[in-house]
């Protein structure tokens, strides 16, 4: 199956339904009143992270997503059917953003909520009072939300497997965890990130081989430059280096694979590392290590031989120990973060009024759109409604500021008034 990281696609929530004016009217009922119901609301689009995908390739065919609307309400008090919600299925490392905005960072298999529905509209059942008792009022449901998105897929691992390539990596992902990638004596036979599972008595942790990098990665060089960003998901770095070879420098394939890692991301060099010093079958082996050790004596360093299975058990049990130290400081480290007061502060929708030329003007403001949209100018009492909730947000103050008078035009989207200073 093809790699697919990056994609946009559209997604859109269901729109409310639209509330009704009905009155009953039956043979031998008196005043049989208004019975309009409400609109359904619309459907909303929930993210959900499923470990079995691992590409975002279905998103590259199809990239409109849109919830079921509201039913519109009914007469004898019948209220439209909910629109379904729509659960889409992505791979876990999802991030959803809309423009550079973060919406959500699908890490596990909970639903995250991306677009919410519209309310539906209320009938004209829900306006009767007792000095009303035969409204000619209703509202149309409201829009769903609807975004361009841009899904970036990292992947999610708690093991990030780096190294040059034909270093190992494959061929140790195959020995320690479920996974079959495929393994050949040449270089980039990996080509995409390949995930496994290992167990470890009754823990367990992900662990990933990520294509091998090069000298310049970071600047674009070879395959490194596409899977970069997906070490930065990893909470630990392994380290896979041919120690055996003789044409090998195991103390120059560690700089160069941790410079090209701090060049991408700062960040990266201070995440816990292991050194699996990979191939002890062959000559030049114990040569390298103790130079190696001699060099960078602090770093862990783990010997094996994917070839002949040697010291594997060990391996797995360093990685799954750091794992799951690493695991507790990020946990203790959230719990820090929870403590924090977080304060938000929300923009004000502005309230313009423009002056088109001597006898028009037009009314920009998103509460005033919501309104406009809410109240269907279908009858002569919601239009009253319009005009009674637009004074309240000021429009009429703000029109006579700017010099409006009887007989000029106001506009609002694609609908004109007549401005009455009686009214």
């Amino acid at each position: 199956m093809k790699f697919i990281d990056q994609v946009n696609i559209k997604v859109s929530a269901g729109n409310g339904g639209n509330g009704i004016i009905s009155f009953r009217r039956e043979a031998n009922v008196n005043k049989g009143g208004p019975d309009g119901g409400d609109g359904g609301d619309g459907g909303d689009v929930y993210f959900q992270g499923d470990p079995g995908l691992n590409t975002l390739l279905p998103f590259h065919f199809q990239t409109k997503y849109k919830a079921e609307n509201g039913e519109n309400g009914k007469s004898k008090n019948a209220y439209g059917a909910n629109g379904n919600d729509l659960i889409v299925k992505v791979p876990l490392g999802t991030m959803v953003f809309e423009n550079d905005k973060l919406l959500a960072d699908v890490i596990d298999e909970n639903k995250y909520l991306i677009a919410k529905g519209g309310l539906g509209g209320k009938g004209n059942a829900k306006f009767k009072s007792s000095r009303n008792t035969a409204p000619r009022l209703c509202e149309n449901g409201t829009k769903g939300e609807h975004f361009d998105l841009t899904l970036n897929l990292k992947v999610l691992a708690d093991v990030g497997f780096v190294g040059k390539p034909s270093a190992g990596k494959s061929s140790l992902l195959a020995k320690i965890s479920n996974a079959k990638p495929k393994i050949a004596n040449y270089d980039f036979t990996t080509l995409v990130p390949q995930l496994g599972l290992v167990k470890y008595y009754d823990d367990s942790f992900v662990a990933a081989d990520l294509p091998g990098l090069i000298e310049h990665a970071a600047k674009g060089r070879g395959l490194g430059i596409q899977f970069l960003k997906h070490i930065e998901r990893c909470k630990v770095i392994a380290h896979v280096i041919d120690f055996g070879s003789s044409d090998k420098d195991p103390i120059k394939d560690y700089q160069i694979i941790n410079h090209e890692l701090s060049s991408y991301n700062l960040f990266l060099e201070k995440l816990p590392q292991i050194i699996i010093a990979n191939k002890s079958d062959l000559p030049s082996y114990k040569e390298h290590l103790k130079a190696f050790k001699k060099k960078y004596s602090k770093l862990k360093v783990v010997e094996c031989s994917c070839l002949l299975n040697e010291n594997i058990d060990k391996v797995i049990e360093i990685l799954a120990k750091t794992v799951k130290e690493t695991n507790s400081i990020i946990e203790n480290a959230n719990k820090d973060l929870e403590k924090q007061e977080i304060t938000i502060t929300l923009e004000q929708d502005p309230l313009i009024a423009t002056r088109l030329d001597n006898s028009h003007f037009e009314i920009k403001s998103k509460r005033v759109y919501d309104l406009y949209h809410k109240i269907p100018l279908v009858s002569i009492d919601n239009l009253w409604r319009l005009n009674y909730k637009l004074k309240a947000l000021g429009v009429y103050e703000l029109l006579k500021e700017k010099g409006i008078k009887n007989g000029d035009y106001v506009k609002i989207l694609d609908y004109e008034f007549m401005w009455d200073d009686e009214l």
